[in-house]
């Protein structure tokens, strides 16, 4: 076997502070591939590993993966997972990873062996497995729509359909964005459905990023002219980074499932994160007089710029024409509501001297305040203005700051 062989070459004897020179310098290319498919041989020992199965069953098994077609034996007695097997385990991982995982099966056949020792009672056993997959199925029904939408996506006209729209902040690859109801997103790479807020239009927010997830941005706009636009993260929306969202803001929840995201998400508008300047601290100007929400700055409404309530129908008009308004970090020191930066029109501006530039509060400011005008709300006045932004978003808990431990629906066996 000659091909086989080594080539050695022996290095020169080398002393210390010894200078080499450099005959030739070059430069390879490559990339890292991923890891090849199971075998039938590697797929039975990692069985045999985790205590899934007999040695009377793991061919059983394999047999049945292979007819219900989650994979395909080819070349190598390789098991190559199909479509329909890869989507299945995405559906149960989005809904219940603990189904997909070899913890389950592995526990009940470590207590059917308990029970054939005589070292577990069978009763008690079987009670228990049979309570924790009723649990699990329940809970499964009550989220099977992440499941259909994963299928619907992938095993329909409609995963050949929709146009790239948003980058996915997972994978960075472009998401196809489907118009036909309910709105959504679907990200081919990751096989995940975004929902989105329905009966409206949906466009890309400057190629902006969040800062939680880096899923680029979208603006929603609802129809009519004094329909609202706001900006919304797809992943927030459809996971809220923030508990007590829907408590907070009254949001309600469509369909049976109540699933979040088919139209009570978390749009920018109710995300209480500082540091993001799109998030309700960033762009709230104060509290909505008509209700416990908070006004909002519309982000597109220019040249009829304009402040909008995150609960209710209550919009305010700002000065028509500026060239361009921004909220500060600054607040007034009478009424605690957040300064705005107003940057008016030289051909119309109201300042003297011709200047455009003009910075105050739209309750206490004599001038901003004679140029607001309320739609579908009170009417600001001085007595306005007692209860302040912050009390419309608090209580808010980050996913680690729970008061109390919380029972996980989906009912673990490893606690058992």
């Amino acid at each position: 076997m000659p091909w086989m062989a080594i080539n050695e070459k022996n290095l020169p004897q080398l002393t210390k502070g010894e200078k080499i020179g450099v005959s030739k310098v070059e430069l390879y290319e490559g990339e890292t591939s991923p890891p090849d498919y199971l075998s039938e041989s590697e797929l039975i020992s990692l069985m045999e590993r985790n205590g899934i199965g007999t040695d009377a069953s793991i061919p059983v098994h394999i047999n049945n993966i292979c007819e219900r077609n989650y994979v395909q034996v080819q070349v190598g007695r390789k098991l190559v997972p199909t479509t329909l097997g890869i989507t299945l385990i995405r559906g149960y991982q989005c809904i219940d990873p603990d189904l997909c995982l070899p913890e389950i099966r592995s526990f009940i056949e470590h207590q059917i062996t308990l029970v054939a020792k005589g070292q577990a009672n069978h009763s008690r056993v079987v009670q228990h497995v049979l309570q924790q997959f009723k649990q699990k199925f329940s809970y499964f029904i009550q989220q099977i729509e992440n499941m259909d939408a994963l299928f619907e996506a992938l095993f329909s006209p409609l995963s050949d359909s929709g146009r790239a729209l948003s980058k996915c902040g997972k994978c960075l690859r472009y998401m196809k964005y489907i118009s036909t109801q309910p709105q959504r997103l679907f990200c081919g790479t990751c096989e995940e459905v975004y929902y989105l807020p329905q009966k409206g239009t949906i466009k890309l927010y400057k190629e902006l990023t969040c800062p939680l997830d880096n899923f680029e941005l979208l603006i929603f706009s609802m129809p009519g002219p004094e329909g609202k636009s706001f900006p919304l993260c797809p992943y927030c929306y459809n996971s809220p980074p923030f508990e007590g969202i829907d408590t907070l803001f009254g949001s309600t929840k469509i369909g049976s499932t109540g699933k979040l995201g088919k139209g009570a998400g978390m749009p920018c508008f109710l995300c209480p994160y500082p540091a993001c300047r799109h998030s309700l601290v960033a762009q709230g100007v104060c509290a909505c007089p008509e209700c416990s929400g908070t006004l909002v700055l519309d982000p597109v409404s220019a040249p009829e710029w304009r402040l909008y309530c995150n609960k209710c129908n209550c919009l305010v008009l700002l000065p028509e024409g500026a060239h361009r308004i921004a909220t500060t970090r600054e607040r007034c020191a009478e009424c605690d509501f957040t300064i705005i930066e107003v940057d008016f029109n030289e051909k119309t501006t109201p300042l003297e001297d011709g200047a455009t530039l003009h910075t105050g509060c739209i309750l206490c400011d004599e001038l901003l305040h004679s140029l607001v005008e309320v739609k579908h709300g009170k009417s600001f006045n001085r007595g306005f203005g007692a209860r302040r932004r912050g009390t419309s978003r608090g209580g808010y808990r980050g996913r680690g700051c729970a008061a109390g431990k919380r029972v996980d629906p989906k009912m673990s066996f490893r606690d058992f």
